[in-house]
């Protein structure tokens, strides 16, 4: 009798573990689920020479790379850029004008023009994405296109911080750095409406923060 308590006793204790790993499985399989949700996108379907001409074999490859997501946007709906919040959204790209400007008039022309042409596209894209709606050709091609400029200026503006060493980077260009790729990022988690547009805005500022900051501090050690 003793022997069949002791074998009951362990059947329970491995059936509570069974349970207890197969509930600790399913919340992992959740969270997995949730963080491919954040990059799962349908492949667009209008990815052509039509759409793209001469770009085509970069969007193509853009598209490949990412499984649909590098050429998918946020439904913005029902924000156009007739209403005021489109509007005060599209007034964030004049923070990359101004920063542009700013360093410019100091003598930083590559980074104040960099920055200034990023801006331009931005609002380019960010008007089309407002006036077009989801899944439209024309916004794919300005957000394409917005990758070039803001990545090239994203780029200087790394090569400037690596030639000045990153341990020389002053502290406001570092928190407003981090501050605009968190406000980025979740973007990405909140990719629609209202949500995206308030994250959306404050990367445009932070961002075009950052840049100014960096080529002023770049100026000094030029000097």
């Amino acid at each position: 009798m003793e022997r069949g308590l002791r074998k009951r006793g362990r059947e329970g204790e491995e059936l509570r573990h069974k349970e207890t790993t197969s509930e600790s499985g399913g919340e992992n399989e959740v969270a997995g689920v949730k963080l491919e949700q954040i990059f799962k996108r349908e492949r667009p379907q209008d990815i052509n020479t039509e759409s793209f001409g001469p770009l085509l074999p970069i969007a193509k490859a853009v598209d490949d790379a990412t499984g649909g997501w590098g050429l998918s946007y946020a439904d913005l709906h029902p924000t156009t850029p007739k209403t005021s919040v489109g509007q005060a959204f599209l007034a964030t790209n004049f923070c990359y004008a101004a920063g542009g400007l700013a360093l410019g008039v100091q003598g930083e022309w590559v980074l104040g023009a960099l920055t200034e042409i990023a801006g331009i596209v931005s609002f380019w894209y960010h008007y089309s994405q407002l006036e077009f709606g989801k899944n439209r050709a024309e916004v794919r091609l300005a957000l394409l296109i917005d990758y070039f400029t803001a990545g090239s200026a994203l780029i200087t503006g790394g090569i400037y911080m690596i030639q000045q060493g990153i341990d020389t980077i002053p502290l406001d260009a570092a928190l407003a750095g981090g501050g605009s790729v968190v406000c980025l990022t979740l973007c990405w988690v909140w990719e629609f409406g209202y949500p995206y547009i308030f994250w959306h805005s404050l990367w445009h500022i932070l961002s075009a923060l950052t840049g100014y900051l960096v080529g002023r501090e770049h100026l000094s050690h030029m000097a």
